[in-house]
C-alpha cells in the first residue's frame, strides 16, 4: 500500500491574505490521477492541486528563472 500522501504534505495553513479563485486546464488522465490519489487520501482534489502549488513555490523561491520555458514556435510553423 502507499504512502499517505497528507503524512508527506502539511495541510496548507489558513490564508491570512486574501485569496483568488483560479483553474487550470488539465489533460483528462491528470484529472483523473489526482483525484483518486485525493479520494485514497481523504482530501479534495483542490487541497492536492494547492499543496503541489505551495511545495513548487518554496522549493523554487529562490530561483529568478525557472526550467519551464515551451520551446519557442517560429512564425509560420504549425
Amino acid at each position: 500500500m502507499g504512502a499517505n500522501i497528507t503524512s508527506d504534505f502539511a495541510m496548507p495553513a489558513p490564508p491570512i491574505k486574501k485569496t483568488v479563485r483560479t483553474s487550470v486546464i488539465l489533460p483528462e488522465d491528470a484529472h483523473a490521477r489526482i483525484q483518486a490519489l485525493a479520494d485514497a487520501n481523504d482530501v479534495s482534489a483542490a487541497w492536492m492541486i494547492r499543496a503541489a502549488i505551495i511545495r513548487f513555490l518554496e522549493e523554487h523561491s529562490d530561483q529568478a528563472e525557472l526550467p519551464l520555458r515551451l520551446p519557442k514556435i517560429r512564425k509560420g510553423a504549425a
